[in-house]
């Protein structure tokens, strides 16, 4: 399920990254948003500016991913 999660969030261009310990680790598309979805055992925990925030389960951090891309999406929309 966490790699189902990886890969989607990887298909909607946020940057991934997972250690050979397994320490996974995806961050916002855009560089001044200040948030960290962080695997730790089988949920994502959420850091805003490093400071641990909530625990998600992976549906949780699926729908948080996509609107975070929505939300980018609509803001790249109002710049043009």
């Amino acid at each position: 399920m966490n790699q189902m999660i990886l890969s989607q969030a990887s298909a909607w261009g946020f940057p991934c990254a997972c250690s050979v310990q397994g320490n996974c680790q995806i961050l916002p598309q855009q560089k001044t948003e200040r948030w960290t979805l962080q695997l730790v055992e089988e949920r994502w925990l959420l850091l805003v500016g490093d400071v641990p925030q909530i625990n998600l389960h992976p549906q949780e951090a699926t729908v948080f991913l996509e609107r975070r891309r929505l939300s980018c999406e609509n803001l790249e929309a109002v710049e043009f």
